[in-house]
């Protein structure tokens, strides 16, 4: 109860600094900000206040890319900006939000609308910003997990990195702690924000690992690069596996996806 007494005023007074940064940021256009570079110090910040300790292992590509990871919580949104400046691809709802919206409006987030040709608009934008250099992150499960294994990836935002002809980089997310671990961070089903926060609180201190894989050529095409960046992440998930396990039926594009990882 004293932890969390301690930190509830310090995150109301961190947010509100968030709020205050939206607003410099909307009225200063990004002319000689940079959201991610911003957004950035502030999640390092608020990975302190929640007591998450971010450990990196591996290296973040260099220049445009795409990043692609599997997704536990709303904390892991924080945790990749914290270890390298990024946008994410959100859903249109998401915009709508208050306080989270106007934060991912402040990072520059793209959003994409459900429903049959919902990622046409998306790739339009997507792709000359990671042909300009900038990198976009995403969650291809479409949903979140309880963080001991993996979803099959959506291909469809994969040919943002395709069209760009630039890399895609899997990046593997694990939670843990001497007590709890991923079960604490893990927001999933009917899930309640507020009620999430106040459990995250009271936890003393947990661990976010980042595995960055090695990054996969564009040249791949969508449907395996979703295949071969899944199947990456199962393995770190789960490294006592032979080889990746396909979750359908093996085709000759996932035959030729576990030749080059095992390459």
């Amino acid at each position: 109860m004293l932890l969390r007494a301690f930190r509830l005023p310090w995150l109301l007074a961190h947010l509100l600094l968030g709020l205050l940064l939206c607003v410099v940021l909307g009225i200063e256009g990004g002319r000689r900000l940079s959201p991610e570079r911003i957004g950035q110090r502030w999640a390092r910040h608020l990975l302190r206040i929640l007591g998450i300790r971010l450990r990196v292992h591996g290296q973040p590509c260099t220049g445009g890319h795409l990043v692609v990871a599997n997704h536990v919580s709303w904390v892991d949104i924080f945790g990749l900006i914290a270890s390298q400046p990024t946008r994410f691809v959100a859903k249109s709802e998401v915009q709508t939000w208050p306080v989270a919206g106007w934060l991912a409006d402040a990072i520059g987030t793209f959003y994409i609308r459900r429903g049959t040709g919902g990622s046409r608009p998306l790739l339009a934008r997507l792709t000359p910003f990671l042909q300009g250099g900038g990198t976009v992150t995403v969650f291809p499960e479409g949903t979140t997990t309880r963080g001991v294994d993996v979803l099959p990836f959506h291909p469809r935002l994969f040919s943002a990195a395709v069209e760009a002809q630039r890399p895609v980089q899997p990046v593997t997310l694990r939670y843990g702690s001497p007590a709890a671990g991923a079960a604490v961070v893990a927001f999933v089903g009917d899930d309640e924000l507020v009620r999430h926060l106040w459990r995250l609180l009271r936890v003393r201190h947990l661990w976010l690992d980042l595995f960055y894989e090695p990054p996969l050529h564009p040249e791949l095409g969508r449907d395996e690069l979703a295949a071969s960046a899944e199947a990456a992440i199962r393995q770190r998930l789960h490294p006592g596996l032979a080889e990746p396990q396909p979750s359908a039926e093996a085709t000759p594009a996932t035959r030729r996806v576990r030749r080059h990882l095992t390459a």
